[in-house]
């Protein structure tokens, strides 16, 4: 039987994650789906992992070579069978109903797409400074919780694989205007703990090249002043002293917090640095 739902997850060095994921698609309320698992390489243990489920369900995919996760997400696309594209990411969790919540919108909602709302570990959790915190409650259009009919998909373009991080976004904006996406907060997603060590910290500072191609393309101005991209960062910048009024905030409670604290600096150079430079190629004048 042919599927109705095709699930999309690319991964990478995603073995402490993956089987946690899988374990929540495959108790689903919902039956008629297969996943699609598109894997960039280095590989590591997630084929072991993906066949010990035995389910024929899930089909992995590998690349050949490193093509980032929104190329692997438009290959999933391309593959997919079913008539509506649910996606998430390794590193999450997803309710009992997650594909049932998504399907009830699509047929009683006059929409493109459902997103649903996404929380960061649990409930009553609260993050430290060290967190990489992943969550939305709407408007995000992030791939760790959303669905799209596979017609939409083909019809603008799928994602634009130029970006790093918020290709979703930039698809979601697109796909407004071709319908409206509903927000079901029923449609669950725990995201897992990310813990960021300094390598990882430092480079969330090269994320901002990806804020000027939204700028460039769809006028994207969130986090602007004016022309000013983060300006609180900015600011931490150009007067050294003030990133440890983070000290004085309770997100402060860790070890892994207190590590991360003297790299501050190094990630918001990073960050302003990466501004300049994609400013430059793109022809874009921000600050």
């Amino acid at each position: 039987m042919k599927p109705n739902v095709t699930v999309i997850i690319p991964i990478f060095e995603s073995e402490n994650y993956l089987r946690t994921c899988l374990q929540s698609l495959l108790a689903q309320t919902y039956s008629n789906f297969e996943v699609l698992i598109i894997e960039d390489p280095p590989y590591d243990r997630a084929r072991e992992i993906i066949e010990a489920f035995n389910d024929k369900r899930i089909i992995h995919l590998r690349n050949s070579d490193r093509k980032g996760r929104y190329t692997s997400r438009n290959i999933g696309v391309h593959q997919a069978r079913g008539k509506y594209i649910f996606f998430t990411d390794d590193d999450c969790v997803v309710s009992k109903d997650w594909i049932d919540q998504g399907i009830k919108s699509f047929l009683n909602e006059d929409c493109v797409g459902v997103e649903g709302k996404t929380i960061y570990v649990s409930e009553t959790y609260e993050p430290t400074f060290s967190d990489h915190v992943v969550r939305s409650e709407g408007k995000q259009f992030m791939t760790c919780n959303i669905a799209y009919t596979k017609s939409l998909m083909e019809h603008i373009g799928c994602f634009d694989e130029r970006y790093k991080t918020n290709g979703d976004r930039d698809f979601g904006l697109r796909a407004i205007k071709f319908g409206n996406i509903h927000f079901n907060s029923n449609m669950t997603v725990y995201h897992q703990q990310i813990v960021m060590t300094p390598k990882s910290f430092i480079r969330e500072g090269k994320r901002i090249r990806n804020r000027v191609l939204l700028y460039k393309k769809l006028g994207e101005r969130i986090s602007f002043l004016w022309r000013i991209v983060y300006p609180r960062n900015l600011l931490q910048l150009l007067c050294p002293p003030l990133v440890f009024v983070a000290l004085f905030r309770s997100e402060f409670r860790s070890k892994a917090d207190f590590d991360l604290l003297p790299f501050s600096y190094i990630m918001l150079l990073t960050e302003r640095l990466t501004l300049w430079a994609t400013c430059a190629q793109e022809r874009v004048f921000l600050i």
